[in-house]
């Protein structure tokens, strides 16, 4: 997967975040909930920020190694897109 590919949600799925700080995905099946690292990379998703975007905000944010931050996020965004949860555009 090319990380220069600007992810954006499928149509009916939205992220959510609860009063209590928890993160679900909501899908027309249901909801997913989220873990902190997963509910912090698809917050960033908007359709116009690369995953190389989302992939440096995340290290910034957070200090953690880039080529780990590119591994995870690029595994749960394809993940997600077989899922038909997310595109790459």
């Amino acid at each position: 997967m090319t990380t220069a590919l600007r992810p954006g949600f499928e149509r009916g799925v939205r992220l959510r975040t609860a009063d209590d700080g928890t993160a679900m995905l909501l899908v027309p099946e249901g909801a997913i909930k989220l873990n902190a690292s997963a509910a912090a990379a698809l917050a960033l998703v908007d359709g116009e920020r690369s995953i190389d975007d989302i992939v440096a905000h995340l290290c910034a944010r957070f200090d953690v190694d880039d080529a780990r931050a590119r591994d995870d996020v690029t595994a749960l965004f394809e993940r997600l897109r077989m899922r038909r949860m997310l595109v790459l555009a």
